[in-house]
């Protein structure tokens, strides 16, 4: 979701014009402007009173509404990018917008600082308003999960809303406000757009804000330490044991609404391994441990330092395939020579398209391996040595997780299991959107089962992930340079 939310963000905010839709007033235009996003949320509340209903009144068809459930969550959120798209673009929204918030006349109009966020207000109220539909089919889920958490207080609706604001907007919070900052001050000062230092600046803030990320999140998200007691003892021996350096431990609380877990920081400090409290209410102390161990597993095969590197060459490959894709269209059709011009405002922007398809498949491909890794580093993390154990009794698990036996896969896949359980997810569809990242429980299971049965079956995975991820860094690396000899 926050991926989404920033590439919606960026193509409203790199628009250059937005021209008017037709004859009428700007107030009957506003108005006609939010007719697409009405119509996905009354699609939405139809859907979620009628999935609300069977988990209501018929307990036996739970999964297929669970599996109903989550596929329409992914395609509800295209389909309200496609109606954000129609308000903006056929109904004139952005028209009204710059009409409403432009100052001065002629060679002196401006638009008003931070104006690209009246640009956002029918997507962002049309995601909180279907967050307020989602509220009742959640609440349900809630209290069909079992004794101990249905006796737990659930959300308001008002607090169901806040929250998920708060979930899915605070990554995008600081790259948002960077782009609408640099966007205001190229319409103040346009000769910064010839400017190749400007760029480099915009970088070098983006890289600070992400260092500095952990900190964001614990303040927007209201995150404590874990309160002293076994458990945080538990898990701070845990990392010591692996090796594992962070800042500290901390607690989401969620009123019980979310069970989840994640780490935080590529440099040790500030570093945060995050729990939810309903993850920690759900699932036993051994069971906490395998999933801590996922998070470690995740900076001890460096996912987010190789995430960043992929990520960045991923970005000016495409840009410069983008590049040489125009001149070379300029050389075929003269006249588009202006739009490869520096002080043109939305030359880049067809490229945003492109660079979302490119990370939902060759990323999400490249992350569903990475998990698949964090899987097997939580197995080891509450691993023996013993190949054949049964239970670990008393036994001390080796540090920097060198063991694997099959009572900490079956840890972790009992942890598994019961994530899906509490946040109302089904094992096998949970939704492609749910998905892209971390593939379904049940593919992830089956896969850890496998190990079990055969224990050959990890270290090949392992030789493969390390091949794909070479594979896929070399051939950008390649790519690059072939790129930059071509740009002359």
């Amino acid at each position: 979701m926050p991926f989404l939310l920033l590439l919606v963000v960026a193509v409203a905010c790199m628009v250059p014009t937005w021209p008017a839709p037709g004859d009428g007033p700007v107030a009957a235009w506003a108005a006609l402007a939010w007719a697409p996003v009405v119509l996905v949320l009354a699609v939405t509340f139809a859907f979620t009173r009628y999935i609300h209903f069977i988990l209501l009144r018929e307990p036996e068809n739970r999964e297929a509404a669970l599996r109903r459930y989550g596929g329409f969550r992914g395609y509800h959120i295209f389909a309200l990018i496609g109606a954000y798209g129609l308000t903006m673009f056929t109904f004139g929204w952005g028209w009204v917008v710059t009409q409403s918030l432009t100052i001065g006349a002629g060679d002196d109009a401006t638009l008003l600082p931070a104006a690209e966020l009246g640009l956002l207000l029918p997507f962002l109220v049309g995601l909180l308003a279907s967050w307020a539909c989602f509220f009742d089919v959640e609440r349900a889920v809630h209290d069909g999960a079992g004794a101990s958490l249905a006796a737990r207080p659930f959300w308001t609706r008002r607090e169901f809303v806040f929250f998920h604001a708060q979930q899915n907007l605070a990554l995008v919070v600081a790259p948002v406000t960077l782009l609408v900052v640099a966007q205001g001050l190229l319409r103040q000062f346009p000769a910064l757009r010839g400017d190749d230092r400007f760029p480099l600046a915009a970088f070098g803030l983006l890289i600070g804000v992400f260092i500095c990320l952990p900190w964001v999140l614990r303040f927007v998200l209201g995150l404590q330490s874990l309160p002293a007691g076994p458990l945080r003892e538990r898990l701070l021996a845990e990392a010591r044991r692996l090796r594992f350096r962070c800042s500290d431990v901390l607690l989401w609380n969620t009123h019980g609404g979310v069970a989840n877990a994640m780490v935080v920081g590529v440099l040790p400090a500030p570093r945060y391994v995050v729990m939810t409290d309903r993850l920690i209410d759900g699932l036993t102390d051994e069971e906490l441990e395998a999933v801590f161990g996922h998070e470690v597993g995740h900076v001890k095969h460096f996912h987010m330092i190789y995430y960043l590197g992929f990520l960045f060459m991923s970005l000016i490959v495409l840009a410069l395939s983008w590049r040489l894709a125009a001149l070379a269209l300029v050389a075929q059709i003269p006249m588009l020579e202006p739009l490869l011009e520096p002080t043109f405002d939305g030359a880049e922007l067809p490229l945003l398209p492109l660079v979302g398809l490119y990370i939902f498949v060759v990323f999400g491909f490249l992350s569903r391996r990475c998990e698949r890794q964090a899987d097997i580093y939580g197995c080891r993390a509450v691993s023996c040595a013993r190949a054949e154990c049964a239970s670990h009794d008393d036994a001390a698990l080796p540090s920097e997780g060198r063991g694997l036996c099959p009572t900490g896969i079956a840890t972790f896949i009992s942890a598994l299991e019961k994530v899906a359980c509490l946040n109302g997810m089904s094992r096998s569809k949970p939704g492609w959107f749910q998905s892209w990242q971390h593939s379904t429980i049940a593919r992830r299971v089956e896969f850890l089962q496998r190990m079990l049965a055969d224990p050959t079956v990890e270290p090949r995975f392992q030789r493969r992930v390390g091949q794909v991820k070479w594979a896929l860094f070399l051939g950008l690396g390649t790519l690059l340079v072939l790129l930059c000899v071509a740009q002359g």
